[in-house]
């Protein structure tokens, strides 16, 4: 029976990642999971350019895989898209919809009739005996949200819920697990870095709750246009080069091209680090005591070779891929499948209510 799993689906700019699964009890079994590229010049930071081909793309690859769940949760990130953290005054939630509201047209440079706003409330305390919410707030472009619609309608899905990547990667460190084996995620602040081709998003979780999000407009493509540029490829060669025979973790006996390409690979990521660590001390600065203990990497370029530790040397803390979680399930189909590319629609699969 199909009726109780999940398809989700990351649409990024260079890859679409599918994934169908369910949420069951604590934990989230994955029974199928695959990757195609993003057909050219159809898609672009939120933006549906051709629908036509994402259509071909996306159902053709369903049939391939066999892949019948219709339920259907998109995962995506975007420029446009508009999220800032506001603190209310506790009230009912039929009230609390209409401040929240209130707050973004008062605030936020946007018409609120062209946007779909969201929220979920981070956390509760207390201030000068007020019973406060500290509340995310996420204000989607609606022609964005008709678009999705309109997409997986014409594919035959039921469209069910369009997810931001910082709050589907948020929910799988909503609870407390293990990640690569280490259970003491829960009582620490970690940044979570998403390094996919267009950008990178790095949120900062504490104690499972998301304390910040940010989104860097660098990725992977900068390191395939180094690599062209000094090597004189086109971007798909430099891209193989890349993936194939780059390691930043070596330092000693390299021949001279391989010389080359490593500091072309090394040169993106400092800017990448540099980046990263503004959006550190924005937050470390925010308030006394906000420190970060470890990153975990995911996303296409967290797999380049020796990029972990690099990073770790730059940024003086640990630093992992995210290889395993020990609440997601990965059935036989889908076993040899990377957690780390995957994170986004697994994440989206989790519903916690808001």
């Amino acid at each position: 029976m199909f009726w109780n799993k999940l398809l989700a689906i990351d649409l990024g700019n260079k890859n679409i990642k599918i994934v169908e699964g369910k949420q069951q009890g604590n934990q989230v079994i994955i029974e199928k999971a695959t990757s195609v590229a993003t057909p050219l010049h159809s898609y672009n930071d939120g933006q549906i350019l051709d629908k036509e081909s994402l259509k071909s793309i996306i159902h053709g690859t369903l049939e391939a895989s066999n892949i019948k769940a219709k339920k259907t949760i998109c995962s995506i990130e975007s420029t446009s898209i508009i999220t800032r953290e506001i603190t209310l005054p506790n009230v009912k939630e039929g009230e609390m919809d209409s401040m929240v509201k209130y707050e973004v047209e008062q605030y936020l440079p946007i018409m609120l009739d062209d946007y779909v706003v969201e929220y979920k409330v981070l956390n509760e305390f207390e201030e000068e005996g007020v019973s406060k919410s500290r509340i995310l707030v996420a204000a989607i472009p609606k022609l964005i949200v008709e678009n999705f619609l309109e997409l997986f309608k014409e594919i035959n899905l039921k469209p069910y819920v369009l997810d931001v990547n910082s709050n589907a990667i948020s929910k799988v460190f909503f609870k407390k697990l293990k990640v690569n084996q280490d259970e003491s995620n829960l009582e620490k602040t970690i940044g979570v870095i998403d390094i996919g081709h267009n950008f990178i998003n790095v949120d900062i979780i504490s104690k499972g709750i998301v304390q910040f999000s940010r989104l860097i407009n660098s990725g992977g493509k900068d390191i395939d246009i180094n690599i062209a540029n000094h090597f004189n490829l086109s971007l798909e060669e430099a891209e193989k080069k890349k993936i194939n025979d780059s390691n930043i973790e070596k330092n000693i006996g390299l021949a001279p091209s391989t010389e080359i390409l490593n500091d072309a690979v090394k040169s993106s990521i400092d800017n990448w680090i540099a980046e990263i660590n503004r959006v550190f001390q924005y937050y470390t600065t925010r308030s006394t005591g906000n420190k970060i203990d470890k990153l975990y990497l995911h996303g296409g370029s967290s797999s380049l070779k020796g990029i972990a530790p690099y990073m770790h040397s730059l940024l003086n803390m640990p630093v992992e891929q995210i290889k395993d979680i020990d609440k997601i399930k990965l059935s036989k189909t889908s076993e040899n499948i990377k957690i780390a590319n995957y994170l986004n629609a697994i994440g989206a699969i989790i519903r916690l209510g808001r």
